[in-house]
């Protein structure tokens, strides 16, 4: 039997790259006061946004149940399965923790669960790396191999239009020395070892952007791109156009965030994301 991965909604994955690659995902919900929508099934990224722009208050967000890892798990070793399930990064959210003590209570040996220190397109490129060792019939080991040393070879630039959304849903981790200083200030932030961190300050978006392709493209060439983006479409297209000759063959994967990134990134978001061969 195969090795089976399973990860979040908050990989941002889109579905079809899922299904073709027999990735099972797990929705995380987000609360508009006493509505609740799993992430991707009840609710849209076009409608959480429409949602977020009217709310008088933010979204909240929750992990999945153990229950509901569980249930998967069961499936998925029912049938004879190994099991790799990759998920954001535990200093973000307690998803991690959710699927651990769903493997502990399943009881199977055959079940790898892994934070990828990751969150948005940045774990979905460490998920599609794991996904593609297994679809070429790697072992449980040697996929789970392939997906941690993808950790080490991923990075992420991105670009907010405000911080508000980070610092009032408590995950701004290290870019929180920014807050107060950034009138007219579009920083360029990163994820490292699984938190937020400052890069640089940029004066203006598009100058924002401009540098972080500078960023990538004195690191390429790369494996896998992606690009993440809020309601800004276009923006992520010529972002693809620029970007193109930096990709080793695999085509760029462009994907506007979900509702649980997208309650800390608020709207107008852009970014690059990319792993190394």
């Amino acid at each position: 039997m195969a090795v089976k991965i399973v990860t979040d909604s908050v990989s941002d994955l889109p579905a079809d790259l899922a299904a073709s690659l027999d990735v099972r995902v797990v929705p995380l919900t987000v609360n508009f006061g006493a509505e609740s929508f799993l992430d991707g099934v009840d609710i849209t990224s076009e409608q959480f946004f429409q949602k977020l722009v009217a709310a008088s208050s933010l979204p909240t967000t929750a992990a999945p149940s153990i229950e509901a890892f569980a249930q998967v798990f069961r499936e998925l070793t029912g049938q004879g399965h190994d099991v790799l399930s990759m998920h954001i990064s535990s200093k973000l959210s307690a998803t991690l923790n959710s699927a651990t003590q769903a493997a502990a209570e399943v009881g199977s040996d055959r079940i790898q669960v892994l934070d990828t220190q990751a969150a948005s397109l940045m774990q979905a490129l460490i998920v599609t790396a794991a996904a593609r060792a297994a679809q070429a019939g790697g072992s449980l080991e040697e996929v789970t191999q392939a997906a941690k040393s993808s950790v080490a070879k991923t990075s992420l630039y991105f670009v907010l239009d405000t911080l508000e959304y980070l610092q009032k849903g408590g995950r701004i981790g290290r870019a929180a020395a920014l807050v107060g200083g950034l009138l007219g200030i579009k920083p360029i932030l990163t994820l490292h070892e699984g938190e937020v961190h400052p890069h640089e300050k940029i004066r203006t978006r598009a100058k924002a952007v401009a540098r972080i392709v500078e960023i990538v493209q004195a690191d390429g060439p790369y494996e896998e791109i992606a690009i993440l983006h809020a309601s800004s479409s276009e923006d992520a297209q010529r972002l693809a156009e620029i970007v193109q000759p930096l990709s080793t063959g695999l085509p760029i994967l462009t994907s506007q965030i979900g509702p649980i990134v997208g309650t800390y990134t608020g709207p107008g978001v852009i970014g690059l994301a990319v792993r190394k061969a």
